[in-house]
């Protein structure tokens, strides 16, 4: 890889940014087309992309035949990404377990070649054992095979392959929710538990009902659904129904894993054994508005 401090500061730069950060590299559009030209054009673009097998956020799990190892936050990754510009591109940022990566395949069939050098931050890390086979593999990537919706091999060019990936599909978690039941009793809105997730950040925080909540997130990536609370902490309030905070306490630090409700405004947090402990309902426009008024 060619690497140079622009390089790695652009990486680093378009790695931690949102997806319009990319949109934003993109060549200059061409002169706009008829009514019936955009009509077609988008709709192919838009269909390429959404049916994308490789699009998504993956974690590493292996590297050129060895297994990657659960290693918390440096557990390496990457977000794949199609352009909406050119449906065969698809754009590449990654994490290696030390330094950030961006590069671009362009797609056909199930063969990739690379459109150009992938890019690098400069960071020295002492953690970071996949480091080095990571890039390595990266750099012979030909082509994908989909083995299900959750797992994907990147092979070279003969078919061998280089890398297995697993979907992090815990997004439909993020955001602000309104707990509704503990261990299949129900939780009345004038509870006031609520609490905000973000799996990017490894972050949980909100009310327990009585008391201020923080936390860290733990994503378990042997599983595409698995996810623990830890390291809760609170203030120190005493309230009349704090029975019903110390329930939801006890019941988050046993989430085992999730998984989404019959709604993209349902989820359920489950324990070890697959049952349903605590039941979630996204949070309206209009109670965050009152939440923060409140406060």
């Amino acid at each position: 890889m060619k690497l140079s401090a622009l390089t790695a500061i652009c990486a680093s730069v378009i790695m931690l940014g949102s997806c319009s950060s990319l949109k934003k590299t993109a060549s200059q559009p061409a002169p706009a087309p008829t009514k019936a030209e955009t009509t077609t054009t988008t709709t192919t673009e838009v269909t390429t992309i959404a049916t994308s097998p490789l699009a998504g956020e993956w974690s590493i799990v292996e590297v050129s035949g060895k297994p990657v190892e659960i290693n918390g936050e440096n557990h390496p990754k990457l977000t794949l990404q199609p352009s909406e510009t050119h449906p065969a591109d698809i754009s590449v940022i990654g994490f290696n377990g030390c330094n950030y990566i961006n590069g671009t395949w362009t797609a056909k069939g199930t063969s990739l070649a690379p459109a150009g050098e992938f890019l690098t931050s400069l960071m020295l890390c002492q953690d970071a054992p996949y480091e080095s086979a990571i890039n390595v593999a990266l750099n012979t990537v030909g082509g994908f095979t989909v083995v299900d919706d959750q797992n994907v091999t990147l092979t070279d060019v003969s078919g061998t392959p280089v890398m297995k990936l697993r979907k992090r599909n815990l997004s439909f978690l993020n955001g602000a929710w309104a707990v509704t039941s503990i261990e299949g009793q129900s939780v009345p809105a004038s509870a006031n538990v609520n609490i905000v997730i973000d799996i990017d950040e490894c972050k949980v925080h909100g009310n327990a009902g009585c008391n201020i909540l923080n936390g860290d997130i733990t994503v378990n990536l042997d599983k595409g659904d698995g996810i623990e609370f830890k390291n809760l902490m609170t203030s120190r309030m005493m309230c009349p129904d704090i029975a019903t905070e110390q329930a939801f306490l006890l019941a988050l630090e046993s989430v085992d894993n999730a998984t989404a409700g019959t709604s993209l405004d349902r989820a359920d947090l489950r324990n070890a054994a697959g049952q349903t402990i605590i039941t979630l309902r996204r949070l309206s426009e209009a109670e965050l508005q009152e939440i923060g008024g409140a406060e």
